[in-house]
């Protein structure tokens, strides 16, 4: 879980140095969002084939391998020379950091009974949630202290030291320690084939050409994309250049957004599991995030009070935490044995969703632009902001009707 951290933390970064690398690397919108999207592209690439990896080679050596990509990246961003390495390294970064969520899920279905799935699936987002916090105000304070260059050798340093430390420690199932049964007393899915590796192709396919993944999969789809253009990218610029609040005062929204995440992951699986139902609170978390961007792109004149936003703020976040139900929705439809693929499947829909939106948004921003830069930093106008909020809406608007036509067991 301290990878996924990780990971989480890279992908909000760049909403604090946006402008510093706009003003270095003399940056447009569309650029900026194509370079924070180079982590998305990897995982739109690795879903399906790192699903698979990790079904067949375990959750030990796929931590080792991934940790070690993404400390390379963050290194590589650390000492970029131009926007191109800094390319490279979000994609390294992206690589490793594509299967550590399906590691994660691989690792429970493992361990443990499948009546905790949702509950384990939401604390393990609570845990490693705490890297969009790091990657808000306290990246933001070191960027002061340091750097952001130095920021980012520290972390892949960081990331390394966990890499060598998930070899030492990991265990693939209750087998590898010399029993069958989980620290709870229940079989898990480990004597039932879940790690043994034995995966083919025709049977992966059958499992992904499931129509009932499709709910799942678009629910993450319209949800995450926009929950990480306003946490990740552009919320802090957002509230910098239309409110006039400083980099420190709106981070602190941001970190509003990830605590009520963290917070509402494990709510919504303890609450699913507990009712049997993840239609309810799947509904009920995409219609918060519909009406995060509805009061963003509709609200007149376009400037809300900033006390209200700090209440939108608590929406996005916790109209994001339906991804975390995406993941047992699609496993009870689907086959045991294949947690790895199935999750990767579903999981596919966040970083596509993300790859589209975030370059995007950059692109709608861009054709709005009225030619002002301050500090080497394109300045943009509120109403660009709200075509770009608008975009983000259809897509809530698109993850709150799968979550309705969602069909429970």
């Amino acid at each position: 879980m301290l990878l996924h951290l990780i990971t989480t933390f890279h992908r909000v970064s760049f909403n604090v140095v946006a402008d510093l690398l706009t003003a270095e690397f003399a940056l447009t919108g569309a650029g900026l969002g194509n370079l924070a999207a180079a982590y998305t592209y990897m995982y739109v690439i690795m879903q399906i084939p790192g699903g698979m990896l990790v079904d067949r080679l375990g959750p030990r050596r796929i931590a080792f391998l991934t940790g070690a990509l993404m400390a390379a990246g963050s290194v590589l961003i650390g000492i970029a020379p131009g926007s191109g390495v800094v390319f490279l390294g979000r994609l390294l970064i992206g690589l490793g950091g594509s299967v550590i969520l399906i590691n994660i899920f691989k690792f429970q279905a493992s361990w443990f009974s499948p009546s905790r799935f949702a509950t384990l699936s939401g604390l393990a987002i609570l845990f490693s949630g705490s890297g969009a916090l790091l990657g808000a105000t306290p990246l933001a304070l070191s960027v002061d202290l340091i750097g952001w260059r130095s920021s980012f050798i520290m972390v892949g340093a960081i990331t390394g030291l966990v890499a060598i430390v998930s070899w030492l420690l990991v265990r693939n199932s209750p087998a590898d320690c010399g029993n069958n049964i989980n620290p709870s007393g229940i079989v898990s899915e480990s004597s039932r084939g879940e790690v043994s590796g034995q995966i083919s192709l025709k049977k992966i396919a059958r499992v992904l050409t499931n129509k009932r993944l499709l709910p799942p999969f678009f629910i993450n789809f319209g949800v995450f994309g926009g929950f990480i253009v306003f946490s990740g990218t552009w919320g802090v610029s957002y509230l910098v250049h239309i409110y006039g609040v400083n980099v420190a005062q709106a981070s602190s929204y941001m970190m509003l957004i990830y605590l009520s995440y963290m917070a509402g992951a494990p709510i919504a699986g303890w609450l699913s599991d507990r009712t049997g139902s993840r239609k309810v609170p799947a509904v009920l978390l995409t219609f918060s995030s519909v009406l995060f961007w509805l009061f963003l792109f509709a609200w007149p004149g376009g400037i809300l009070p900033l006390g209200f936003i700090y209440i939108l703020c608590v929406m996005l976040g916790l109209g994001a935490a339906s991804s975390i139900l995406s993941f047992p929705m699609a496993r009870e439809v689907s086959p045991p044995g294949f947690t790895g693929s199935v999750t990767a499947g579903v999981n596919l829909g966040i970083f596509l969703g993300l790859a589209i939106l975030q370059p995007l948004f950059g692109f709608i921003l861009d054709l709005g632009w009225a030619g002002t830069v301050i500090d080497g930093a394109r300045i943009y106008t509120i109403e660009s902001y709200r075509y770009g909020f608008l975009v983000c809406l259809l897509f809530a608007i698109t993850a709150f009707a799968a979550a309705l036509i969602y069909r429970e067991q």
